[in-house]
């Protein structure tokens, strides 16, 4: 089977999947659908070829791929960029999903993740020796995107952005070379990745810190969003110690199963508090956001850090609602 793509564009199905370890899917395939939708919806286009890496080398083979085709290349971790990069119309989607090995040194706080693991999975297994690393604020993010963008999540008060603990990486360049890149080895590189912008190859593995921490004190805070409010609890999130990372929207409210239908619509404050310190300090220092107005929805609560990723739909409803809303 050969694949036209443009008037003078064929890839060789057969041949890539002689070539590669993982899995190439093409528009005839049944799970073509499936493996092209991207979580945030509205952004439907149709890759000429998927590939589901298996590893480094067929990261390589894929990026040499396109650059002799001359093919877009889309790259995606966790599928969630709200701007689309995590698709392609008519290119070549390079899925790094099934690249999602994790080794933790429990030892030296450190871990090595390739970059298709989610922040969530990554968080449980990290949670298994009370160790953290910070990433976004939704378990299903790929942690290669939210790393590359330089990572705001709920430890970013405490440990900084998810860049402030990267130590290492291995990418693959346009020319096809797997390099590895930190302040010693390429570190014009190192610095690229951490802010740079603009594209520089294809991330495969990162080397995190990770740092020690069990418990939190955290959870999903709604608000009524009147003028008042709103500024008061920005002031509180200024003057709350930096053990406490606050991530707030000011939106529609979603129509969460928890909430009354009443307020499905109306416009909220939806906020994500997190203390990362000794619990009973947690709970003092949420305690005035709970103040502010009487609540909507209050699931803050002492909890394994994991579980500030749920498994529910709480957190994903709000992450597609705010791309809906944007």
């Amino acid at each position: 089977m050969h694949l036209s793509t443009t008037d003078s564009t064929i890839i060789s199905i057969p041949e890539l999947r002689d070539t590669l370890n993982g899995r190439v899917i093409t528009p005839g395939d049944p799970d073509y659908d499936q493996a092209r939708t991207v979580f945030v919806g509205g952004i439907d286009r149709h890759p000429a070829v998927i590939i589901k890496a298996a590893d480094a080398n067929d990261v390589a083979g894929v990026v040499s791929l396109a650059r002799e085709t001359g093919l877009e290349l889309a790259v995606r971790s966790g599928g969630h960029s709200t701007a689309g990069h995590s698709t392609t119309e008519g290119g070549i989607l390079l899925d790094l999903s099934s690249m999602n090995a994790l080794d933790i040194d429990v030892e030296h706080h450190t871990a090595w993740a390739q970059t298709g693991i989610t922040a969530g999975q990554y968080t449980t297994a990290a949670a298994a020796y009370g160790l953290a690393t910070g990433f976004g604020d939704t378990g299903s993010v790929g942690i290669g995107g939210i790393t590359l963008g330089g990572g705001v999540g709920y430890l970013v008060r405490k440990h900084g952005l998810t860049i402030d603990d990267l130590l290492a990486a291995e990418i693959v360049t346009a020319d096809g070379r797997l390099l590895r890149t930190d302040p010693e080895t390429h570190p014009d590189l190192f610095w690229a990745i951490r802010g740079g912008g603009g594209n520089f190859g294809v991330a495969t593995r990162f080397q995190f810190r990770l740092h020690p921490l069990d418990r939190i004190v955290g959870g999903m805070l709604l608000l009524p969003a009147t003028p008042e409010v709103i500024a008061a609890f920005v002031a509180e999130a200024e003057a709350a110690p930096e053990e406490l990372s606050a991530i707030a929207d000011i939106m529609p409210a979603p129509p969460m199963p928890f909430l009354p239908a009443e307020h499905h619509g109306r416009l909220v404050v939806m906020a994500t508090l997190v203390y990362a310190g000794n619990p009973e300090v947690g709970q003092r220092t949420v305690a005035p956001f709970r103040a502010l107005a009487t609540p909507i929805a209050d699931l803050v609560r002492s909890m394994p850090y994991p579980e500030i990723y749920p498994r529910t739909t709480a957190t994903s409803t709000r992450q597609r609602w705010r791309a809906r809303c944007s």
